[in-house]
């Protein structure tokens, strides 16, 4: 009986992952989620949790790592595809200047554009474990030619360091940089994925859902 109703409430908690589609086009085939097709082209996201987008004719797919869809943003898990002339890219926080695109992995990544290039930069995925929506805000600092993001940069004339970590720590030393950054100690362990629907909500949608279905489960 035990067993039963443990079968039952697992069953009933499991998310409701929407079904994989297929397309076919000029002998071409692809399955997955978000699908995009042009004229010669078709492609599909892996996950119900990315996105396709088509530019110029050309499909560009994107699926965020694990570690953003277990621990979306509080304003909800949504890549983008953003495009320019002859360039495209999909992620997460996408920026366009110079006629050149470019998006982080996950939604706590920071892109800036610096003397004509652009460059992004995402905290390590053990950080998005461990600290999820509390994840603090990437820092870039500029030196010169030199341009990095991270926790507590330090520059000198020309370079510029940053830990990649939140408690990491960096060191000025006349011209010298050193950065260290302490190992990750926790381990995170999911047993099924989040409902896609649910996790491209804002947290506040994500919350009232929640506390909806726990009132309607007190109310039995």
């Amino acid at each position: 009986m035990l067993l039963t109703l443990l079968g039952l409430t697992l069953l009933a908690s499991t998310p409701q992952v929407p079904p994989v589609s297929c397309q076919f086009v000029n002998g071409k085939r692809a399955c997955g989620y978000s699908c995009q097709t042009s004229v010669d082209e078709v492609r599909c996201a892996s996950t119900p949790y990315g996105t396709c987008g088509m530019f110029h004719g050309k499909v560009y797919c994107f699926d965020p790592p694990l570690a953003a869809i277990h621990h979306p943003p509080d304003e909800g898990l949504r890549p983008e595809c953003k495009g320019i002339g002859d360039e495209a890219a999909c992620g997460f926080n996408c920026l366009v200047a110079k006629g050149k695109v470019a998006c982080a992995r996950t939604p706590y990544g920071e892109c800036r554009e610096h003397l004509g290039e652009l460059k992004c930069w995402d905290p390590p995925e053990s950080v998005i474990h461990e600290l999820g929506a509390e994840t603090p805000r990437l820092v870039c600092l500029m030196a010169s030619t030199a341009i990095e993001c991270g926790y507590d940069c330090k520059a000198s004339r020309a370079e510029v360091r940053c830990a990649a970590t939140p408690r990491g720590r960096c060191e000025k030393d006349d011209f010298r940089l050193e950065c260290f950054d302490p190992p990750s100690l926790t381990h995170c362990a999911h047993v099924q994925p989040p409902d896609p629907a649910e996790v491209r909500k804002p947290k506040y949608q994500r919350k009232e859902a929640r506390e909806a279905a726990e009132a309607e489960r007190r109310a039995r």
